[in-house]
C-alpha cells in the first residue's frame, strides 16, 4: 500500500486534474474508495443489524484513511488554507472549489490564444493549425462550448491569407514566362 501512496502526485496548485485522477485511481486500487462511492451512513443504533454495522465500520475506515491520504498528498501551504472536515468527500469538494477559480483563468487564456494567434509566416502552416487545434481541444476538455466550424473558419482564413501572399510571386513567374 505504501508504494501506491507514493504513486499519487502531490497537489501543488497547478496539477489539480492530474492529482485528482491519480488519487481516485489509487484509492480504488487500494479498495479505500467506499467513502467516495457510498454516502455517509447515519449513526448506528443498538438495534442495528450486523451487516449495517459492518458497512458503517468499513465506511468509517475508508473515510478516515482517505482523509489521511488526501491530506498527505496536498502541498503543506495548500493544506493549511483548507478548512478541516471529517468527511473525505466534503474535503475533496472544498479542494475542488478552490481550484475552479484557476480553471476560469485557464479558459480565458486558451480562448485568447485561439482567437488572437496569427500565422507569422515563419513556420509551417500545418504546425500553426496543430497549435490552433490544441487550443481548441483544451477548451473542449474544459467543457467550453465551441463549434467546430469556428476552428475550420480560422484555418481556412489562414490558407486564404497564405495564398494572397503567394499571388505576387505567381504573377511575376507568369510575366517571366516560367
Amino acid at each position: 500500500m505504501s508504494l501506491q501512496l507514493f504513486a499519487i502526485k502531490t497537489l501543488t496548485g497547478t496539477n489539480y486534474k492530474d492529482w485528482y485522477e491519480f488519487l481516485t485511481i489509487n484509492l480504488a486500487i487500494m479498495n479505500l474508495d467506499l467513502t467516495m462511492r457510498v454516502d455517509a451512513s447515519t449513526q448506528l443504533i443498538e438495534e442495528s443489524f450486523t451487516e449495517e454495522e459492518f458497512l458503517y465500520e468499513s465506511w468509517e475506515h475508508s473515510n478516515r484513511t482517505c482523509l489521511m491520504i488526501v491530506r498527505y498528498t496536498i502541498d503543506k501551504f495548500i493544506r493549511q488554507s483548507i478548512a478541516n472536515t471529517e468527511n473525505a468527500n466534503g474535503f475533496l469538494e472544498v479542494v475542488g472549489k478552490k481550484f475552479t477559480k484557476f480553471d476560469k483563468v485557464e479558459n480565458g487564456t486558451y480562448i485568447k490564444l485561439l482567437t488572437t494567434t496569427t500565422y507569422d509566416g515563419l513556420g509551417r502552416v500545418r504546425e500553426h493549425i496543430m497549435k490552433l487545434t490544441h487550443f481548441f481541444n483544451k477548451l473542449k476538455e474544459m467543457k467550453v462550448e465551441l463549434q467546430t466550424l469556428f476552428l475550420c473558419g480560422k484555418c481556412l482564413s489562414l490558407y486564404r491569407l497564405n495564398l494572397m501572399d503567394l499571388r505576387p510571386q505567381i504573377m511575376l513567374r507568369r510575366k517571366n514566362g516560367a
